[in-house]
């Protein structure tokens, strides 16, 4: 019988909270050590109206394949913008970072030599 403190080991974990071994617990809970949580999950979540993690796991992958769509779409992007590589070449996404990089700093020296030439040369009028 437990006592209703959270360290009693026959205490059991179900959808983030701990349920009492007692009559009232569904059947179907696992406890925290438990690996196959397919069944457990789904009777918790339908007793308390939480999804299970099933559901959960799903929702996060889409959202993560998701994320990982946009960053393909602005790596593709990025990799058509820079002026060395020719369209049909395939490069890593380091690589692309990388040249990406030395571009700016082309155009960084670029600025400053023309700042400096302007300086040193006003235009006459």
């Amino acid at each position: 019988m437990s006592t209703g403190s959270v360290s009693d080991p026959e205490d059991e974990v179900c959808c983030g909270r701990v349920e009492s071994s007692g009559p009232t617990t569904p059947a179907l809970c696992r406890s925290v050590d438990s690996e196959d949580d397919d069944v457990g999950s789904a009777a918790c979540a339908g007793a308390k109206g939480q999804p299970s993690r099933r559901v959960q796991r799903s929702a996060a992958n889409a959202r993560e394949r998701a994320r990982m769509r946009v960053l393909g779409r602005a790596f593709t992007r990025l990799r058509t913008t820079l002026p060395w590589v020719p369209p049909d070449t395939k490069l890593s996404k380091l690589d692309t970072l990388r040249l990406a990089a030395s571009y700016i700093t082309h155009l960084r020296q670029l600025l400053q030599e023309d700042t400096h030439t302007s300086t040193l040369h006003p235009p006459a009028l």
